[in-house]
């Protein structure tokens, strides 16, 4: 098959096996707000057309530092439904299916992937345990400050369960969230799910890829320690 003019780009990391996979992949993104949004818009933008988008929250005035598809005219809508719209604009073609509601609430999930872009303990944890219970890999990301983690999980690992189980509170109550680190932190989630569509050797499989923008290190460590 021919590579459509808009992914030309893409393909000098992508095989056209690769780009086939990407387009049957059927992607599950929880919390579309500051991670959530910048990966959704890179995901649809490498050739992902499947998405499931999920979020029961609105934009506030505080979300306007960093989250994407938030600005002035957003505020008080829905994230699921600006989301849709906006990824609509760049394909519309794509099959998006959006959820305003908590996933705790959802009983029907159904995909090929998970993406944990949601920023508190109590459902990452919950994320955790849905991967192994529809038994398919959950993307983990996490942000504050100057810091970010980044990693695949597979259904069994429950690295993140131990992780978060023994925290009280993570690093973004403490130092929040400003623009750099999302992006950065989103880019990494994203070439994370690229070296999985490859099967690549070097895919972050049961650690963390721990990102530390104030001190320009990024290291891979069985244990994370940022939230």
């Amino acid at each position: 098959m021919s590579i459509p003019e808009r992914y030309i780009m893409n393909m000098g990391v992508l095989s056209k096996e690769d780009f086939n996979k990407l387009q049957q992949s059927d992607v599950i993104i929880i919390g579309l707000g500051g991670l959530g949004g910048y990966v959704a818009n890179q995901l649809i933008r490498l050739g992902v057309i499947k998405m499931t988008l999920v979020d029961f929250d609105i934009f506030s005035e505080s979300n306007l530092n960093r989250q994407l598809f938030s600005n002035i005219e957003n505020l008080g809508k829905y994230k699921a439904d600006i989301l849709c719209n906006e990824l609509k604009k760049i394909n519309p073609l794509a099959e998006l299916n959006c959820v305003k509601k908590r996933i705790q609430d959802i009983n029907d999930l159904k995909g090929d992937y998970i993406i944990d872009c949601v920023d508190n303990k109590e459902t990452k944890i919950y994320l955790s345990k849905l991967s192994n219970k529809l038994n398919i890999p959950l993307l983990h990301g996490a942000c504050g400050g100057w810091f970010g983690q980044v990693g695949w999980m597979s259904p069994s690992c429950t690295l993140l369960e131990e992780l978060y189980g023994d925290e009280e509170k993570g690093l973004e109550t403490e130092l929040l969230n400003p623009p750099f680190i999302v992006g950065a932190v989103a880019s990494f989630m994203v070439s994370e799910f690229v070296k999985m569509i490859k099967n690549d050797a070097h895919i972050v499989l049961n650690e963390l890829l721990i990102i530390d923008l104030l001190n320009g290190i990024v290291v891979k460590s069985g244990v994370g320690k940022y939230d």
